[in-house]
Parts: C-alpha cells; sequence; structure tokens
C-alpha cells in the first residue's frame, strides 16, 4: 500500500464522478451510490440528494451532517487501484453555487446522468444540491507484484 499525496488524490476526484457516501443512519451506518461533481481550481465537491421529507438520508442529514465519500479506481484491473475517503459536512447549497462543479461532472462522465436529468420536473423540488465541507483527504494505492 502506497499513500497518495494531495494533488494525486485531487485528480482522482477530478477524474471520477461517483462514489459511496456514508452517512449516519442512526442505528447502523447508512451507505449510498452518489454521483459528484469535483472543481480542483477551488476543490469543491458537489452532489444532489433526492430527499422526501421524513426519507432516512433526511433523517440522516439532520441528525448529523458529517459524512464520508469513498471514491476508487481500477487503473490497471487485477493489478493497480487508487482509493480516496473524503469526509467533512454537508451543507445544502443553491443550483447557482454548485453549476460550474455539475459541469465538471458532465465532462468527465458522460454515462453519468446530468444533474436534474434523472428526475422528472415533478421530482425537481425533492432534488437538492449539497457541497461536502472537505475536513479531511487521505489516498492509498495498491499495486500486485
Amino acid at each position: 500500500m502506497e499513500t497518495l499525496d494531495t494533488d494525486e488524490i485531487r485528480t482522482i476526484l477530478h477524474d471520477n464522478g461517483v462514489g459511496v457516501l456514508a452517512l449516519d443512519g442512526g442505528p447502523g451506518p447508512y451507505a449510498i451510490p452518489v454521483a459528484f461533481g469535483y472543481e480542483q481550481d477551488n476543490q469543491r465537491l458537489v452532489l444532489q440528494l433526492s430527499e422526501a421529507d421524513g426519507s432516512r438520508k433526511s433523517r440522516s442529514l439532520t441528525h448529523n451532517p458529517n459524512v464520508c465519500l469513498t471514491v476508487y479506481e481500477e487503473t490497471e484491473p487485477g493489478a493497480k487501484w487508487r482509493s480516496v475517503v473524503v469526509e467533512g459536512k454537508l451543507v445544502e447549497i443553491p443550483y447557482a453555487e454548485a453549476e460550474t462543479a455539475f459541469a465538471t461532472l458532465a465532462k468527465r462522465t458522460a454515462e453519468v446522468p446530468t444533474p436534474m436529468g434523472w428526475r422528472s420536473v415533478t421530482d425537481a423540488a425533492t432534488v437538492t444540491p449539497y457541497e461536502l465541507e472537505i475536513e479531511h483527504l487521505s489516498g492509498q494505492q495498491f499495486a500486485r507484484g
């Protein structure tokens, strides 16, 4: 195992757009797959969550906004992979503030739906953009042989 430096970590976040977000789910952890956008220049990481009143996500974030996002990539199948863990607090933001990071997501990951693209107009009110205010970043690389 090799520790990644800050520039390598930021590159992985910039080049990828899907990870697993872990929330404090109350009686146990609650982990969900999410698409995210990362602006490397100002180190802004944004994502959107679909929330219904009283949903587990909503209850979890009300209880504790501190989260952990894990992103990984396999650079050489079966032989080399890298992972990044981002810890911080999720804070709701207006779409105008998230737009640049979401544009980065759209450029980097063509297969990931664009924000709002996976929701109908009637569901739009339940989709909320968040910024993950980064408090700690770490990354590791594993290579066989």
